[in-house]
């Protein structure tokens, strides 16, 4: 220790030491010039990259509802992946809704259930809990509700599941809709 200037300083001569430095890792040069390259290289394209979004607006795309019908089927099935979808039933027809679950939903006891059905048109039959078979741990296996409905008189309805808790007043976790029309 060394007193300057009215502070207390370290004396660093030790570090100089050739005992001390042998102990001591090597630096990886090419590792070091490797970093530097991929920073001179990543920061221009990044800048490029910026510079060629543009300020234009992308014109607006229309969004195509896909149309769901099956002539002469008893049951007319849709999923989850059909979301938003049109679906067309004939009066003898049966809608059948597969509503997925992932692992961690069936362990939090989330559930489908319908939010929105006018009376009417559609009348719900039932619905059940499929267990997907591929893991023989109950707790780390996904599932699947599945909906029943069937048409009561022609017309158009809108149908929307919910999937939350059986107890939750809140905002679902997801939601799943269709525009179903009974012929």
């Amino acid at each position: 220790m060394q007193i300057r200037d009215g502070t207390l300083h370290r004396l660093t001569a030790f570090r100089n030491e050739p005992s001390l430095m042998t102990n001591r890792p090597k630096a990886n040069n090419s590792r070091v010039w490797g970093c530097l390259a991929l920073l001179a290289l990543g920061m221009p394209l990044a800048l490029l990259g910026a510079c060629a979004t543009g300020d234009k607006p992308k014109p607006a795309v229309a969004a195509v509802q896909s149309v769901l019908q099956v002539p002469g089927k008893a049951v007319v099935a849709v999923s989850n992946r059909n979301d938003g979808a049109a679906v067309l039933l004939e009066t003898a027809q049966e809608l059948r809704v597969d509503l997925q679950l992932s692992a961690w939903e069936v362990s939090n006891n989330f559930e489908w259930s319908i939010a929105e059905l006018k009376p009417g048109v559609l009348d719900p039959i039932g619905s059940r809990f499929e267990r997907t078979g591929r893991d023989t741990n109950p707790s780390e296996s996904d599932g699947s509700t599945i909906w029943r409905l069937k048409p009561s008189a022609p017309g158009r309805v809108s149908l929307t599941f919910a999937l939350r808790r059986p107890y939750s007043t809140g905002a679902a976790a997801k939601t799943v809709a269709f525009d179903v029309t009974v012929k």
